[in-house]
């Protein structure tokens, strides 16, 4: 299973745990019409480069987007829309969905949706964030080498030299 389909599936899960409310959790959009609401639909919606961390593996920006939706006859369902809201934003404080390959959620934000003014649709809500993902395998070209790393400072290295070597602890 891929990175994306585990983080994806944590997300579903970490939201499903934390806020019963919601009737509906996935990821993606639903073809279903049939959804039962209050519902949340959380995807990545953009990728960016980050900064390359060194170990072989792709360090990129995700944009994620969970948009939520209450049903349009509830009488307060505007609020019922912004709390909701309110509560994935607290949700997502330092939140790393229990996975070992993203950092926490940064830039929340969170804005209604607005429908057309005749249109009859649920009230929607979407709360965006963005977080780093490390993907792909860690990777170290180099062989293990036994032993301590040491240092020496030119011009005294090599092997005549290793004697006179020294740990970092001795540099301190």
């Amino acid at each position: 299973m891929s990175e994306l389909n585990r983080l994806h599936e944590a997300i579903s899960a970490t939201i499903k745990a934390a806020l019963p409310q919601f009737e509906t959790v996935e990821a993606y959009v639903s073809a279903d019409h049939t959804t039962v609401l209050p519902a949340l639909f959380h995807s990545i919606t953009g990728l960016k480069p980050g900064d390359d961390p060194g170990d072989g593996r792709v360090r990129v920006i995700a944009t994620f987007d969970a948009r939520i939706f209450v049903a349009s006859a509830s009488q307060h369902a505007a609020l019922e829309a912004v709390t909701l809201a309110s509560q994935v934003t607290v949700l997502l404080r330092k939140q790393f969905w229990a996975q070992d390959f993203v950092d926490e959620a940064q830039a929340v934000q969170a804005r209604p949706v607005q429908a057309p003014a005749d249109a009859v649709v649920p009230h929607s809500w979407t709360v965006q964030w963005e977080q780093a993902l490390y993907l792909g395998e860690r990777q170290w070209p180099w062989p293990d080498e036994p032993g301590p790393l040491a240092f020496a400072f030119s011009p005294d290295t090599g092997p005549s030299f290793e004697a006179d070597y020294q740990t970092s602890e001795d540099l301190q």
